[in-house]
């Protein structure tokens, strides 16, 4: 039987953590679906470890980059409709499938889906971000959870708004809606998220976010990020934020965040960020769940 649904993969080098997030989507309660994988090219263990589950893989002889993924995944998909999940992350239940095709299926003018999602520190328990965001744009960074009716789509590359992009083709055709629980907990770990490797850190994302989502984007503990990732742009990405969103230069968090990147070493400031992030922030973030909100 054809499958509605296609649970839609992207992964490069995610051997410590692809078998977990293929567990968690065959784990999806609902039963004509389809795990589709797209390998970008890996150079460790990340295929021999996907052709041990019952999904289907393509493998990309070179490197296309997580935007040219995210569209050639929508392309080859055999569902109906879409939804991704990064080769290192999960969902939180068995039933966000199921909650995608009961609206897509009742709804015939929404063609996206977002999500509520947490991020947790690999190893850990607890929700040490949450994205909380209304704004179908701004909360597509991280393509885990969107859901899309199938259709054509142009691939984007340019760093950070890789989905983004995609969910801008839907806007004048389609509508949008939310699940507003956490349909994804997304792992922070050392090893870098999927899709990544030392050559995407190019161009400026902050550049990139304000001509896609608008002048109002801040970016502010993003430095500390960029610091801890890809110090070579941290000038860059100050001045882009400097000269593209003047309303931050009236923001005090704007200055905090910019001599916290710049005058504290990168030794100190990763290992002072994972103990923000565990020890501090997880205790002010509260994970939505699915029995919590009146989900059909």
């Amino acid at each position: 039987m054809k499958p509605k649904l296609t649970i839609a993969i992207p992964v490069y080098n995610s051997e410590k953590t692809i078998a977990c997030s293929l567990k968690s989507a065959l784990s999806q309660a609902y039963p004509l679906k389809e795990i589709l994988v797209i390998d970008d090219n890996s150079t460790d263990r990340t295929v021999e470890i996907v052709k041990q589950f019952p999904v289907r893989l393509i493998e990309n002889i070179t490197n296309i980059g997580i935007g040219e993924q995210l569209a050639k995944l929508m392309e080859k998909a055999h569902g109906k409709y879409i939804v991704y999940l990064c080769g290192d992350d999960q969902f939180t239940n068995p039933y966000v499938s199921h909650d995608i095709v009961s609206i897509f299926d009742g709804t015939p003018d929404i063609g996206i889906i977002g999500r509520h999602y947490y991020q947790y520190m690999d190893g850990h328990e607890g929700a040490i971000m949450v994205c909380r965001d209304k704004n179908i744009l701004t909360s597509s960074c991280n393509p885990s959870g969107m859901a899309f009716r199938k259709m054509e789509v142009a691939p984007n590359n340019d760093i950070f708004i890789e989905m983004p992009s995609i969910v801008a083709q839907y806007l004048p055709m389609w509508r949008w809606t939310m699940l507003e629980y956490d349909t994804i907990k997304a792992r922070i770990h050392p090893g870098g998220n999927t899709g990544t490797k030392t050559s995407y850190y190019q161009g400026s994302q902050i550049a990139n976010w304000v001509k896609l989502v608008g002048a109002d984007f801040r970016f502010n503990m993003g430095f500390v990020q960029i610091k801890n990732r890809a110090a070579h742009l941290l000038w860059q990405e100050i001045k882009a934020a400097w000269t593209l969103t003047p309303g931050v230069r009236k923001e005090p968090a704007f200055y905090f965040w910019v001599a916290v990147a710049v005058f504290v070493p990168a030794t100190i400031l990763r290992p002072l960020a994972n103990f923000y992030r565990h020890r501090i922030t997880r205790h002010f973030n509260t994970i939505i769940k699915r029995e919590d909100v009146c989900t059909s």
